[in-house]
């Protein structure tokens, strides 16, 4: 309901919801799975939802569903090959070294696909899908199964992908930490309905929808002098204003997350270097989304 959505030319955009808000459905009319019952959908300028032009216009997009879609018999190169069947000899060889080259596939382009780990079983489904270089990819959950490692490694990937390719890539998450630092814009989803486009940054600091600020992480909420303030761990200084009482820390290896009660005995985490033992009061400073 009053879905609208916008990828241009080299843009990376998360659409991000909780489970049961419409990405599914919203997924499947952009993938062609389903028909739009009203609105339109078009690619580089053609209505993807009248025909004949709607199947000519699809070849330029490409669907990349959650489970692997490799052939587990063939290698790596002969999986890559198989998506380049349409073009000469010549190309071939040309777009598959490009290929390798760009999804770092060349220590096990002779390995078959089954014994690639997850990574590099991602990294070859992202391989096939671009390879006869697509406008539009469309990734569903590209990181649920992957371990912080190699999510790290498939970022950069995808950050090439659209340097070096001028795809649009459009990722589908539940999961908003997944495609924060990737998305150039951000939309959220919720019961049918979409939000606004927005930057990385403003989704993040601007708190005005709770549980789209929740797909991000922590949220601090409390009352303050008669108002109803949120606030993300890092929004803070030391100094005299809301007085907190110190609980514990827990130490994530880059940073602490700190502990404490308000006098109203409300929870409020506060991100550091340091443990934040000797806190006693904050000052909230909200830092102005863009």
């Amino acid at each position: 309901r009053g879905v609208d959505l916008e990828a241009n030319g080299g843009e990376v955009v998360g659409l991000l919801g909780p489970n049961g808000a419409g990405k599914t459905t919203t997924f499947s009319m952009v993938a062609g799975f389903l028909r739009p019952t009203s609105g339109t959908l078009s690619l580089n300028g053609i209505d993807l939802t009248t025909s004949p032009a709607y199947m000519r216009a699809r070849k330029g997009l490409v669907y990349l569903p959650q489970e692997s879609s490799v052939f587990q018999k063939l290698t790596v190169e002969e999986n890559i090959r198989e998506a380049l069947i349409s073009l000469t000899e010549y190309e071939k060889n040309k777009r598959l070294k490009q290929l390798i080259r760009l999804l770092k596939l060349n220590e096990i382009c002779k390995t078959k696909a089954i014994h690639a780990s997850g990574g590099e079983q991602q990294r070859l489904s992202i391989a096939r899908a671009i390879a006869l270089k697509p406008d539009l990819l469309l990734l569903d959950e590209p990181f649920s199964n992957l371990d912080s490692q190699l999510r790290a490694k498939l970022f950069d990937h995808i950050l090439k992908l659209r340097d070096e390719e001028n795809m649009s890539i459009i990722i589908v998450s539940h999961e908003g930490q997944d495609v924060l630092g990737l998305s150039d814009f951000i939309y959220f989803l919720n019961k049918g309905k979409m939000s606004s486009r927005k930057t990385p940054f403003n989704s993040y600091y601007n708190l005005s929808h709770l549980s789209n600020s929740k797909l991000f992480g922590i949220v601090n909420q409390i009352n303050f002098q008669g108002e109803q303030i949120r606030f993300r761990p890092d929004e803070y200084h030391k100094g005299p204003g809301l007085d907190i009482i110190y609980e514990n820390s827990i130490f994530l290896g880059t940073h602490y997350l700190n502990y404490f009660s308000s006098k109203k005995n409300e929870q409020i985490i506060l991100s550091s270097t340091i443990p934040l033992d000797n806190f006693r009061s904050i000052r909230i400073k909200k830092k102005l989304a863009n």
